[in-house]
């Protein structure tokens, strides 16, 4: 009987290191992946003022007497840096939708855990 309650109590323990490990993974995921989405911000914030900034330009110097082919020019780059903009945004938004809930893998595990302890009574 004793044997029985140690053995019970050692898978316990070993069970719950596993899940602790998983958890400590899974933060280190979380952790990159926020950093991740935090540096894509940066570059659309970046582009999306450098689009600005040269439209900005480009409607200054249009009312300037100054050959067409300059205003094309600046309104080409504020079209290239918001379409940069853009598209890092666009990845932003895709990386943060596309994962899970956080730790979905140690409650699961969790879960399972659960089951098979529920099917041993």
């Amino acid at each position: 009987m004793i044997s029985a309650l140690r053995d019970l109590a050692l898978t316990s323990v070993k069970m719950v290191e596993e899940r602790l490990r998983l958890l400590g993974a899974e933060l280190q995921e979380e952790k990159w992946r926020a950093v991740e989405a935090i540096l894509w911000l940066a570059v659309a914030l970046g582009l999306g003022t450098l689009a600005l900034l040269v439209a900005s330009l480009a409607v200054v110097l249009s009312v300037w007497p100054d050959p067409q082919a300059r205003i094309l020019a600046l309104v080409g780059l504020a079209l290239l840096y918001g379409l940069g903009a853009l598209a890092a945004y666009l990845r932003m938004r895709k990386r943060i939708q596309g994962e899970g809930l956080p730790f979905s893998d140690t409650v699961a595990e969790f879960q399972r855990d659960r089951e098979w302890l529920s099917s041993r009574r």
